[in-house]
């Protein structure tokens, strides 16, 4: 099982991972009209790793977010991708949006199951 990166970019992993895009090329100049929807599919989505730890924000000075994942089973995201996305016109992947529009903007509830839990703990 694969998840499909949502809003991940390589500076939220100290520059780690090269196979992501950087969080400062990827803001466009359309915003969905139904991006709060969108949004807020991300944010109930089910809790795919609960991390304990804050990171700095990437363009708040002294501020910190959270670094949990979330998942519907197909996508992944970070709870600080939320924020960013939130606050700057990020692009989020146009199979995603289809995805959310189709669901109703309702996250379903995956199976847990270890495939998916071992399909998450990639993105940690």
């Amino acid at each position: 099982m694969e998840l499909k990166p949502v809003a991940l970019y390589r500076e939220m992993y100290g520059g780690e991972r090269e196979d992501l895009p950087s969080i400062h090329n990827a803001s466009g100049r359309i915003v969905e009209p139904d991006r709060a929807q969108i949004l807020e599919y991300m944010r109930t989505a089910k809790s795919g790793l609960d991390v304990m730890e804050a990171v700095p924000d990437l363009f708040t000075p002294g501020e910190h977010v959270n670094t949990s994942l979330q998942t519907d089973g197909t996508w992944i995201w970070r709870v600080d991708s939320v924020r960013y996305a939130t606050i700057r016109p990020l692009v989020l992947p146009a199979l995603f949006i289809e995805d959310v529009r189709a669901r109703g903007y309702v996250p379903p509830a995956p199976e847990w199951t270890e495939e998916l839990s071992a399909a998450v703990q990639r993105w940690w």
